[in-house]
């Protein structure tokens, strides 16, 4: 049996394009995980505003794909019009409607009998100090970092951010200097280096 190409995300778009409803799901299907990873990450875990920001950003996807260019990856594309729909949120909407999270949007842990009440409430601790860290982070050292987490290349970092290859990394390098720095405050067991 002999096994199909993975069509590339340009074939995929002129599929859809041509009336392939299949092709955009694949598209979507590929993404969806690594955006909303990044969106939550930026809305500071608030389901509801990421969940609208996610659906907004599909939307003009969808809008915009027949004016799309192939210039350089779709995924940076993509995250550039989740960035923009977010950037657009936060202008209508008051800075104090991002605070951190609160012990309500905590991630929880999994249901472990191993997992004693002491270590839930570190690690509970711990997310909380990452997340404040990660709040005191500028913006663009903070998105350079949660796209990074998200697994995308510095070059398409760049795109997003549309600056140069070496002002993504030094704005990731002074982020984890930052990280550090605010960790280490935190950080009673030595386990930050």
């Amino acid at each position: 049996m002999m096994c199909t190409p993975e069509k590339s995300d340009r074939e995929l778009i002129d599929a859809y394009l041509h009336g392939d409803e299949h092709a955009f799901e694949t598209l979507y299907f590929r993404y969806r995980q690594m955006l909303y990873g990044y969106l939550n990450n930026m809305l500071h875990g608030n389901q509801a505003e990421s969940d609208e920001v996610f659906a907004d950003t599909w939307t003009r996807v969808i809008d915009k794909l027949p004016s799309y260019r192939d210039d350089g990856k779709f995924s940076a594309w993509l995250f550039r019009v989740a960035k923009n729909i977010f950037i657009d949120r936060i202008r209508r909407t008051r800075p104090e409607s991002h605070s951190a999270l609160d012990d309500e949007n905590m991630p929880e842990l999994p249901d472990d009998n191993a997992i004693s009440p002491d270590r839930m409430l570190n690690a509970s601790d711990t997310g909380k100090a990452i997340m404040d860290a990660l709040n005191r982070l500028p913006e663009e050292q903070k998105e350079v970092f949660l796209l990074r987490e998200q697994e995308l290349s510095f070059r398409d970092i760049a795109r997003i951010q549309q600056c140069s290859l070496n002002t993504a990394l030094s704005r990731m390098r002074y982020a984890v200097k930052a990280l550090r720095d605010f960790l280490s405050e935190f950080d009673r067991g030595g386990l930050i280096k």
